[in-house]
């Protein structure tokens, strides 16, 4: 909807008769405007069909898969923790070897712990 998105910002509206554009109200339609339009007229044609379309069904705000990405800031303090203690032990540990996932008895029980430690906290 980028090409609409432009047209709106401006207060047009941007509306499809039939194979035709058109742009209302006449009076706030500038000559860069009018550019515009001719420069992206199959961009605007194709956003505004698939808008109008009734097949293309929109999924309603509530049922809209929300993608949460963990990270290092919004981890649980349990977290912290096991990651602290697992990469203090490999930065002293001489027989841990990271790379080739070779530990020691203590650096592959605190692996495992950071390995099973969830990320969300838990309430």
């Amino acid at each position: 909807m980028a090409a609409l998105d432009y047209l709106r910002q401006s207060g047009l509206v941007v509306e499809l008769e039939g194979k035709r554009l058109r742009v209302s109200p006449a009076s706030r339609i500038t000559d860069d405007h009018r550019q515009y339009l001719n420069d992206h007229r199959v961009e605007l044609l194709a956003e505004l069909e698939v808008a109008n379309d009734p097949q293309i069904v929109s999924i309603p705000q509530q049922e809209q898969t929300q993608h949460v990405i963990r990270t290092a800031a919004t981890a649980s303090s349990e977290w912290h923790q096991s990651r602290n203690l697992f990469i203090g032990h490999l930065m002293s540990c001489r027989a841990c070897h990271a790379p080739t996932v070779r530990y020691c008895a203590t650096g592959a029980v605190l692996r495992q712990r950071y390995d099973n430690t969830s990320m969300e906290t838990t309430s």
